[in-house]
């Protein structure tokens, strides 16, 4: 996936937007390893678990004890549910920490911006590490495989199928994470804290009309870049009311003509950025296209701005759902 977002930044000449969603009424309830016994501690009664995980399988006979999150969505899982002391460090921030992770985020060290060295993670000495397949190659930190024989466990969080949901994509992460460390009671309650934000957003637009939607992740003078309808961006995008306008479309970020955009004529404009990426580049790159300015969203200046890691798999997603639905239904959040 990061090589995907560096593809990304080489198009990514993406717009920027006015769009007030003022403070979340929303909040997910976070486990704590100060609030209850550490379960992750009971190797006693640990029940061993073994998962298959991207084609192989993995078993674990004991909770681990150092742990690396290869993103910082993967550091956030961890101190989601409470495992703050078996985390030893993460690489990739982003441009935020998740709602009510801000001050345990800023205590985890950051081993790298980018791709960490092998030489890097193993100086942390851990027993596991977790994030997506992109880091499992030979040039960043090594397969799976060859970490396995330097005592090092791995987990790469992957849909149970397509189209990708909050099911069978994050719920699952959160299900298979907590049982491998043995807190499958923390898994269960976050979750449940994660439905109901959900369902209480959803309550709140569920007589609204769908509005049409062009999730644009970047763009240049010829193309745009988007979401596929298969991805759980889209997923979230229909969950907060929007209708994907390319959701024919596969892939993690399909390329699409601008022409296209013109004629499905989207009511709303949702500016996806990520990488370093400014909302004012953003913003330049739709007030610089001519073609764009009788688009309805354009002449209406109805733009939603977030950060790609708030709809995609994270603990994330009940602020990025919440960020999206303001912005398509602003006056039902007054």
């Amino acid at each position: 996936m990061m090589k995907k977002y560096s593809k990304l930044l080489s198009v990514l000449m993406v717009i920027a937007i006015l769009s007030a969603c003022g403070q979340s009424d929303n909040k997910i309830e976070y486990g704590s390893s100060d609030d209850q016994t550490n379960e992750a501690d009971s190797a006693e009664t640990y029940e061993p678990v073994t998962l298959d995980n991207f084609g192989r399988e993995v078993t674990f006979t004991e909770p681990p004890k150092r742990t690396v999150g290869l993103m910082q969505d993967n550091a956030e899982l961890m101190l989601a549910l409470g495992l703050d002391e078996y985390l030893v460090g993460y690489s990739f921030p982003r441009d935020k920490a998740a709602p009510g992770l801000e001050e345990k985020v800023k205590k985890v060290p950051l081993l790298s911006e980018m791709y960490p060295s092998k030489e890097v993670l193993l100086s942390k000495e851990p027993d596991f590490v977790m994030g997506s397949d992109d880091f499992f190659v030979d040039s960043v930190i090594g397969t799976t495989a060859e970490l396995e024989k330097r005592g090092v466990k791995s987990y790469i969080p992957e849909a149970a199928g397509k189209p990708a949901t909050l099911e069978n994509m994050v719920y699952k992460e959160i299900s298979e994470v907590s049982r491998i460390f043995g807190v499958e009671s923390r898994g269960d309650e976050l979750i449940q804290s994660i439905k109901e934000t959900v369902m209480g957003i959803q309550e709140k637009i569920s007589d609204e009309e769908p509005v049409r939607v062009f999730y644009m992740g970047g763009g240049d003078s010829g193309s745009a870049i988007t979401t596929g309808g298969d991805m759980i961006r889209s997923h979230v995008v229909g969950l907060a009311g929007g209708e994907n306008i390319f959701s024919e479309s596969t892939g993690w970020m399909p390329e699409v003509s601008w022409e296209e955009v013109i004629e499905r004529d989207p009511e709303v404009i949702v500016l996806a950025y990520c990488c370093g990426t400014t909302p004012e580049q953003l913003m330049d790159a739709i007030s610089n296209n001519p073609s764009l300015q009788d688009v309805t969203a354009v002449k209406n200046k109805r733009y939603v701005t977030i950060e790609h890691a708030d709809v995609e798999q994270s603990v994330r997603i009940p602020s990025g759902l919440e960020t999206l639905a303001k912005g398509f239904y602003p006056e039902r959040f007054e």
